[in-house]
């Protein structure tokens, strides 16, 4: 009986062993046909192959990369600058990644403004240390008030110590809250877009902005969404018009 029991579960871990080894071998036989699709100028069927990937085996960097192209070769920036942003998010710093981003921002004139003397400050820090940071102040203030019951009189250091951590932890989350404002933008990704003044069908435009342009949204009204860009721009744009980088129900993993 236990012999049987062991050929069964050498017969199923062979049978799943296989199938896994097959879906790995039609996941990168497709992705080659997508590769090839690209390098012959059929930009729809790769990125079709591409989005199917993705769909099938979850995003990864050079998936979203290989997307991105594939619609910037095609003209539709918006879609590339969008992809762009998500594939950076699993590969910071990525030379190939920056690179292709930053020409085919240049080369449609988005151009963003240069950061001020506060955004400069939040993004010396990256948003997990700024939170490190207020969590670290957190307990630190917590200990100095246990302290501060064990031993009376306090001493003038306990006192200077507390304001200095109270202050640092409130830097800290300001710079935590304005990180995650700023970690998930949203792209522009159709063309001919204006915002509007309110969010209703009909209303009055606030000025064109550009396809691929990178905004911060600020609060929603049914289809509409208030937003901002860096130069300080304000309006409504409907929601078909505009795409978060990093969707809530998107699972990232990161690239092998």
């Amino acid at each position: 009986m236990t012999l049987s029991k062991t050929i069964c579960a050498l017969c199923l871990s062979i049978v799943l062993f296989s199938s896994l080894l097959l879906q790995a071998g039609e996941e990168e036989t497709h992705f080659n046909v997508a590769n090839a699709a690209y390098s012959v100028g059929e930009y729809d069927k790769a990125i079709e192959i591409y989005k199917g990937l993705l769909e099938q085996e979850g995003n990864s960097s050079g998936l979203l990369y290989n997307l991105a192209n594939s619609y910037a070769q095609k003209g539709e920036i918006g879609l590339a600058i969008l992809n762009y942003e998500r594939a950076l998010k699993l590969s910071p710093g990525d030379p190939d990644i920056l690179g292709n981003l930053a020409k085919v921002r240049k080369d449609q004139g988005l151009f963003t403004e240069k950061p001020g003397i506060v955004a400069r400050i939040v993004m010396f820090f990256s948003i997990d240390t700024w939170t490190g940071i207020a969590l670290c102040c957190l307990v630190f203030i917590t200990i100095l008030l246990l302290i501060r019951l064990k031993v009376r009189p306090s001493p003038r250091s306990l006192y200077v110590s507390g304001i200095c951590a109270v202050f640092l932890l409130s830097v800290s989350v300001l710079a935590t809250v304005y990180s995650y404002q700023r970690y998930n933008p949203l792209v522009v990704i159709a063309r001919d877009v204006k915002l509007q003044v309110s969010p209703f069908t009909g209303a009055d435009s606030a000025g064109a902005i550009k396809e691929g342009r990178l905004l911060f949204p600020v609060k929603q009204h049914g289809d509409y969404i208030y937003v901002v860009d860096d130069s300080g721009r304000k309006g409504w744009l409907q929601n078909d018009s505009i795409e978060a980088v990093c969707l809530q129900l998107i699972k990232f993993r990161t690239a092998s």
